[in-house]
């Protein structure tokens, strides 16, 4: 009983904080949410892990996410050039949904366009980031620690296909351990600025250890449902604390 009446309250917070939010606020979790969407989606369509392929959770999740960006668009609505890719993004996964459901069906053609759209959805909103105004280091910080988790989890989704395009992302043979030392720095950078937040932090990085090592082993089957809970959750605080130390800081 105690565990649902916190994660109310958590819920109930998240809403107040977010309908609060800056712009900067928004146009990150614009971001977040284009990554985690597509994240979802790979998870929802690769039928080389037949644990998670067509599991109507990860439907679930992809559709929240793409509400969520709905509604975070809205709010930035002086911004016509993010409506514009949200809905390119939103025509890429119409026309994916269209397909089968088969997991004979190798669907890299059809996923390869949702990519590319979010790529430009990610490119909008961080074009318009720097110019909405100044963060504190430790929002600044979170929202670096959150966006870096989102994309080492879209880059470990990405494995379970042969051919997949990510373009939200600098791709060399090293970028999962950049992405990773970031994530690492970027913590413990956090612990110092933010004490306050330092056991959520903490969870936040417990969660990611969790996976970490399968996150950068080649050669090992994706487990991409593991990845996506422990990671998803991560990124959810992290954008929860970014959006509480902002309404606190808003004049």
């Amino acid at each position: 009983m105690n565990r649902i009446i916190l994660a109310f309250a958590l819920l109930l917070l998240s809403i107040t904080a977010r309908a609060e939010s800056s712009v900067t606020q928004q146009l990150h979790e614009i971001r977040t949410h284009g990554f985690m969407l597509c994240a979802n989606l790979l998870v929802y369509f690769n039928n080389q892990d037949p644990a998670a392929a067509f599991d109507p959770k990860a439907r679930e999740a992809y559709r929240r996410n793409l509400q969520e960006l709905d509604t975070l668009a809205a709010a930035v609505a002086d911004k016509p050039e993010i409506a514009a890719a949200l809905q390119g993004l939103k025509t890429s996964i119409s026309e994916l949904e269209q397909q089968p459901e088969d997991a004979r069906v190798l669907y890299t053609s059809s996923l390869n366009p949702v990519l590319h759209a979010q790529s430009d959805l990610d490119e909008a909103a961080g074009a318009a980031y720097p110019e909405a105004g100044d963060i504190s280091p430790a929002i600044s910080g979170l929202h670096q620690m959150s966006l870096d988790m989102s994309r080492i989890l879209l880059l470990y989704q990405s494995k379970g296909f042969s051919n997949i395009g990510i373009h939200s992302v600098e791709l060399d043979e090293h970028s999962f351990n950049k992405i990773d030392e970031r994530i690492g720095s970027t913590h413990e950078n956090l612990l110092k600025l933010a004490p306050d937040m330092n056991t959520e932090l903490n969870e936040v990085w417990r969660n990611y250890n969790f996976v970490r090592q399968r996150l950068k082993t080649n050669g090992q089957m994706v487990v991409s449902r593991s990845a996506s809970l422990y990671l998803g959750k991560g990124v959810e605080m992290l954008n929860l604390l970014a959006r509480n130390a902002d309404r606190r800081t808003s004049p």
